[in-house]
Order: C-alpha cells, then sequence, then structure tokens
C-alpha cells in the first residue's frame, strides 16, 4: 500500500478533507466551463433569444440586459477558475500535511497565493453585484434586493490566510535553524 492511503486512513480529517476539496475542484471546473461557453451563446445569440420570447414575457429585458447577464456569466467563470487555483493549493497542502512536511516554504506561499485568491474572488464580487443591480433594476419582477459589496468574511480569510504563510514561512525557518544545528 503506498504511503499516502496508510496516512489517510490514520487521520481520517485529511482523506475527508482531501475527497471534499476533489469533488469541490470537479464542481468548479464543472461550472467555470459551463459559464464560459454560455456567455457567449447569452451575448452573441440574444437577438435570437429574445425572438424566441413573447415580447410581454420579456419583462423589460433588452438586448443590453442579455450582455450584462453574459458580463455576469463571464465574471463567474474567472471566480470558478480562481476557486479552482484555491482549491488546488489547498489539496497541496493537505498532501504535505498528510507526508508530515507541513511546515516547508512552499506551503507559506501555497498559502499566501491562496490569500491573493480570495481578495480577487472578493474584488471580481463587486462588479457581479453592480451588474446584478442593474439588471434587477431594468427587468420587471426581479429580486431587487441585491447586495453589492465585499464579503467581510472573505476579506477575513484572505488576512487569516496571510497570517498563516507567516507562521509556515517561520515555522520553516525555525525547522532549517534547528537541523542546522545538529
Amino acid at each position: 500500500m503506498s504511503g499516502p492511503i496508510r496516512s489517510f486512513t490514520r487521520d481520517p480529517l485529511l482523506a475527508v478533507a482531501h475527497g471534499f476539496v476533489l469533488v469541490a475542484m470537479a464542481v468548479t471546473a464543472f461550472v467555470g466551463a459551463v459559464l464560459l461557453v454560455m456567455a457567449p451563446v447569452m451575448v452573441l445569440g440574444r437577438a435570437n433569444i429574445m425572438s424566441h420570447i413573447e415580447s410581454e414575457d420579456l419583462g423589460g429585458m433588452t438586448a443590453n440586459t442579455f450582455v450584462g447577464i453574459g458580463g455576469i456569466m463571464l465574471l463567474l467563470a474567472v471566480m470558478a477558475l480562481l476557486a479552482f487555483l484555491f482549491l488546488r493549493h489547498l489539496l497541496r497542502l493537505i498532501g504535505s500535511v498528510d507526508k508530515g512536511d507541513p511546515f516547508n516554504p512552499v506551503n507559506a506561499t501555497r498559502l499566501a497565493a491562496m490569500g491573493w485568491l480570495t481578495l480577487a474572488i472578493e474584488t471580481i464580487s463587486f462588479p457581479v453585484g453592480l451588474i446584478a443591480a442593474w439588471i434587477a433594476q431594468t427587468v420587471k419582477g426581479a429580486d431587487s434586493d441585491i447586495d453589492v459589496g465585499f464579503s467581510l468574511t472573505g476579506v477575513l480569510l484572505a488576512i487569516i490566510l496571510f497570517i498563516l504563510a507567516r507562521v509556515f514561512r517561520k515555522g520553516a525557518e525555525m525547522r532549517a535553524e534547528l537541523e542546522g544545528t545538529v
């Protein structure tokens, strides 16, 4: 039996986290791909879509509304890609913990990258919210209670990841110093 499987059986949390992250990566890849395909369909096919809907059923939707929806889809696809990259770093971090070597400079770099990815996702969510609010104002019967802004939870996660990156970097330095004295 290989090493990672044996240690996963000793630490069920790592096994569950590993499985969860793999499923989440598959979901983000699928959602991102679907959105990436559908965004141009929504924009380029807006005239065709509008011609198949009765004019009274459009509820105030115009060609610009479809462009806005396509823009949201494209931005959400970018967010899905960033989430996939975040999860890939997390999966590699889990793997290094599984091998018994969490405090290394690579993990510090991974954690910092995860912090930046979190901030990028939060930044992209702002224009998504603005476009969604605009669409909600132009379409009859749309939910106009759309929150535009940054998530305090996302920003807090980024700060925690940056702090953990420093902790892991310091832990790697201390381990290197200790190994140098032995």
